[in-house]
Order: C-alpha cells, then sequence, then structure tokens
C-alpha cells in the first residue's frame, strides 16, 4: 500500500539530489540574469509577459514552459536556454504563467494558451516546437496535445514531468495549488483524449523517482494509442534538474529531436 509518506518522497526529485530544489532555482535565476544583460534589447516582453528573444526573421523558434512545481520561477528566470538556442540559429520564448498560490491551474493553462496566441500574431516561423520542463511539461501537454494549440506546433518536447496530478493532491505540494481528486482528474493530460497527436518527445532522467518515470511512461504510451509519434528515452547521466540544459544541445539526443528532429 502505498503511503502518504511515500507519495511525498516519490513527488520530490530534489529527494535524489540533496534534499532542496533551491540551489537548481537559484542557478535557473542567476545565468537567466546573465543572459539577459547579454542579449540586451533582443529580449522582448509580450503582453502576457512571455518573454521572446529574437533571431532572424523566420527563424525556427523554441517556446519553453518553465517548472517550479507551478509555484516557483518566471519567464525572466527562464532566459538562461535563450544564448544556446540563438548559438543554434532558433528564436527564443519563455511563457509567463501566473504561479501559485496567487494562480490557479486553471489560470496558468489559459495564460500559456494566451503566450501561444500571442507568439502566432508574431508572424510565421519556419519550425515551432513547445518544450515543458516538471510543471512545465504538464502545462504543454494540456495546451498543445490535450486541445488544439493557437499556435502551429510541428514537435512537443515533455522533460521530466506529472502528466497524472491525482497523487500531487495527497503531497505537500498540494498546499500552494489546492487541487480536489475531481480537479486534478480534469486538469490531467494524461487522463484526457488527444486532441492532437503532435509528434512527442517524452524523456526524463536516469536519477529521478520512480513515479517520475512512470509519469513519462504512461503519457508516452497515452500519445502513442492516440497515433502520435512518441520518442521515450530515459537520458543518462541526468536528473530532474539538469536534464533541461540538453534542451539547446545539438550534440545530445535530446536537443538533436529538439532542434534537428533527429529521433
Amino acid at each position: 500500500m502505498v503511503t502518504v509518506s511515500d507519495l511525498e518522497q516519490e513527488y520530490s526529485p530534489s529527494s535524489r539530489v540533496g534534499g532542496s530544489a533551491q540551489p537548481f532555482v537559484d542557478d535557473y535565476v542567476a545565468r537567466s540574469a546573465a543572459a539577459r544583460a547579454t542579449l540586451g534589447d533582443r529580449v522582448h516582453e509580450l503582453p502576457g509577459g512571455t518573454q521572446f528573444v529574437t533571431a532572424a526573421p523566420g527563424a525556427p523558434l523554441l517556446v519553453f514552459v518553465h517548472g517550479g512545481y507551478w509555484q516557483a520561477l518566471s519567464a525572466e528566470a527562464s532566459l538562461y536556454l535563450a544564448p544556446g538556442a540563438l548559438a543554434q540559429g532558433w528564436a527564443y520564448a519563455a511563457v509567463e504563467y501566473p504561479i501559485a498560490p496567487a494562480g490557479s491551474l486553471p489560470a496558468m493553462i489559459e495564460a500559456c494558451r494566451g503566450a501561444l496566441g500571442e507568439l502566432a500574431a508574431l508572424g510565421p516561423h519556419r519550425e515551432v516546437v513547445l518544450a515543458g520542463h516538471s510543471a512545465g511539461a504538464h502545462l504543454a501537454a494540456m495546451v498543445a496535445l490535450a486541445e488544439v494549440p493557437s499556435l502551429a506546433v510541428d514537435r512537443v518536447v515533455l522533460l521530466s514531468g506529472v502528466y497524472d496530478l491525482r497523487p500531487i493532491v495527497h503531497t505537500s505540494v498540494n498546499e500552494a495549488i489546492g487541487l480536489t481528486d475531481d480537479a486534478a482528474a480534469t486538469l490531467s493530460p494524461a487522463l484526457l483524449p488527444v486532441a492532437v497527436p503532435t509528434r512527442t518527445l517524452v524523456t526524463w532522467g536516469d536519477n529521478e523517482t520512480d513515479a517520475f518515470k512512470a509519469q513519462s511512461h504512461v503519457m508516452a504510451a497515452k500519445l502513442r494509442l492516440a497515433g502520435a509519434a512518441v520518442t521515450e528515452f530515459e537520458r543518462a547521466p541526468r536528473h530532474h534538474f539538469d536534464i533541461v540544459d540538453d534542451l539547446v544541445d545539438p550534440a545530445d539526443p535530446i536537443g538533436a529531436f529538439t532542434l534537428g528532429g533527429i529521433g
């Protein structure tokens, strides 16, 4: 029988890397500030707060939805991937959404939906990839797989996500987001019909809890059953917090899929 204590441990990704996410959050923030200073007027804030970093006209676009268990980080703190994307000729966007407890999950989903619409209004891009990390993977799946996105997306990348929210209700994470069992079910992409079977990479680090690995397996199976072309693998050696950097490394299998469609 799975106890509340078991769930708390399994849904704590930092339990595998020292017991605190804060050093990794601080690193994202510091690297994003350095990137912002370097990028200068190439960074544009859209009406909803999304950060858009320009490249050549018509360049492919990488859209990133940050993690933080729906209650930490921001678009501004997610600019650390922009230099790597730009180095490969890609424009970059970090999506803003209202984190908990001020923001509810439906409000976060609506904000992500709106951000995709704002990006679509900027004009065509040769290719668009939507990537989400951790809680951001859940949000990306909700707005691009469980519904038709407001921006045409060529590929989706889901990194170390939670796609069935029902276990979260019974953990301390829920103190901020306030889900009921019924609400968790209606906001779980693993339980909803797949509206758009977009080509998707589902991946996670080898140094993750069994619950996070199982969540990815379930989501990949759901997409595959719906007819999506799914690439699924465990990335080693990686943990929950460092896997995200592989998105913009073309020599890495995650980056090869994201930037080149390879895999």
